[in-house]
């Protein structure tokens, strides 16, 4: 599996040179205790569901952040029925920390989700709601001229072009995730790709996804609906992660997550669609 990671804090290194000696200063933080750390997803979709539990690190400790393998982890759904999500048990290493639903389990349209993570001798809670969404209409392609003629990755100047009506008698939350050859890609590492129904508009004609391809190349789309709770948390995010910490930036914090108990993250529940087109 791969994740990006949900807290990531970046320290710019500062230097003071005195008669051509170089020290490094490390700033005295104040730590705060562990917290742990809950990402979890339910769609409509059986392969893309997991729950990852992880603990929070101190601020300059390098590596992979703690995973927990023996927390206690189920979904139920407002009709009482309960699935418990076992600890990935494989080979990969990137997959510590990771608990997957029996096998074929999706959620359904409509229905709310409760999660339940017992680690370290406390319950931590969230709900979350599977809403609707459309199917998508189409999926094209096109040179873009600025990028041809000023390429970051030369021969990659395709973008992918997608098209979605939107319904009008909701207020409605994506997410979208871009692949190409079946990984997934972004421009750059901070950039989570979310919007709202006011800022798409009516109807998503032609929409430019932020991925770019070559010939040869597959383009992959997932759009994901999101509750209101869920859209909060991934602006705040976007927030904490493009905070340059100037001088008139407002302090880090964690973003607005939907887990109870003190645990930080966030419990989303999502219906997804998904197209694909080859760049010939």
């Amino acid at each position: 599996m791969k994740n990006k990671s949900l807290f990531i804090f970046t320290l710019i290194a500062a230097s003071v040179f005195f008669s051509s000696c170089e020290k490094t200063v490390m700033l005295d933080l104040e730590q705060t205790e562990p917290h742990i750390i809950i990402e979890g997803l339910v769609t409509d979709t059986p392969e893309l569901n997991f729950v990852k539990v992880t603990r929070s690190t101190g601020f300059y400790n390098q590596g992979q952040t703690p995973r927990i393998t023996n927390a206690v982890v189920s979904v139920a759904d407002d009709d009482g029925n309960a699935f418990v999500f076992n600890h990935y048990e494989g080979d990969d290493p990137d997959s510590i920390g990771f608990y997957l639903p029996p096998s074929g389990f999706a959620g359904a349209i409509g229905k709310t989700y409760t999660l339940s993570v017992t680690a370290d001798g406390t319950t931590f809670t969230a709900t979350d709601d599977l809403r609707p969404l459309v199917d998508i209409d189409k999926l094209d392609y096109r040179v873009n001229e600025n990028e041809q003629s000023d390429p970051e990755e030369p021969g990659r100047f395709y973008e992918a072009l997608l098209w979605v009506k939107e319904p009008k008698e909701t207020r409605d939350y994506y997410l979208f995730k871009s692949y190409r050859n079946g990984v997934l890609e972004y421009q750059n590492e901070t950039d989570i790709y979310f919007a709202d129904d006011e800022l798409i508009g009516e109807n998503i004609d032609g929409l430019p996804l932020p991925v770019f391809y070559a010939l040869g190349d597959n383009a992959r789309i997932e759009v994901y609906s999101l509750t209101r709770a869920a859209f909060v948390y991934y602006r705040d995010l976007q927030k904490l992660l493009t905070n340059d910490g100037g001088l008139f930036g407002t302090p880090p914090a964690n973003p607005r997550g939907n887990i109870n108990g003190g645990a930080l993250g966030l419990f989303q529940v999502s219906a997804v669609k998904s197209g694909e087109v080859d760049i010939e």
